[in-house]
């Protein structure tokens, strides 16, 4: 009989990451922007699903602008959009070269959107984003094991750790190869 067992077993069969570079036209403000205070992305959701041997990434979140403009008197005011991406990404290094329907398919926001610019042009808000997700895809794989010979019918030691007891005494008591004197190596 072979010394040899697969056990099946869920594990990360693929990984897939993706870093978003997006520039946002934002929509027309109140006033001519004089200067922008603040800028802040809210509400981040992403999903995944399977496309072929593929995985697709999507998700939206919220851009909200705090600027000032100038009319009489200097003003603030807040202009929000709701921006939506979608890309399609490989997996790196799968364990299969094929998804199978029962595969599932994780997605994790590694680093949340953030400004990296943002710029007035011809009295337009144009904010710069930055943000990466992280896929993985759940499968079940097979993983093969050796199995080791059965152990000997050797008497293990009783040792007792009085506080009285001598310290030459302990050392006499433990068996320095007591795995390999319990375990038989394999044919």
């Amino acid at each position: 009989m072979s010394n040899i067992r697969e056990i099946v077993a869920k594990a990360v069969i693929g990984r897939a990451n993706r870093v978003f570079e997006m520039t946002s036209m934002m929509p027309e403000t109140v006033g001519l922007v004089k200067r922008v205070l603040g800028t802040g992305m809210l509400n981040h959701q992403t999903r995944a699903k399977r496309r072929g041997d593929m995985i697709e990434i999507s998700g939206d979140y919220d851009v909200h602008v705090w600027y000032t403009y100038e009319e009489e008197v200097e003003k603030t005011e807040i202009v929000r959009m709701q921006v939506e991406y979608a890309d399609v990404v490989e997996l790196k290094d799968p364990l299969r070269t094929n998804l199978l329907d029962s595969d599932e398919v994780l997605i994790e926001e590694a680093v949340a959107p953030y400004a990296t610019d943002v710029r007035i042009e011809a009295g337009v808000v144009y904010v710069d984003m930055v943000f990466e997700v992280v896929t993985e895809v759940i499968g079940e794989t097979k993983m093969r094991v050796a199995i080791l010979g059965p152990a000997t019918g050797a008497v293990i030691p009783e040792i007792s750790f009085d506080p009285d007891d001598d310290l030459a005494e302990i050392d006499a008591a433990i068996t320095p190869n007591f795995l390999e004197a319990t375990i038989l190596p394999f044919d």
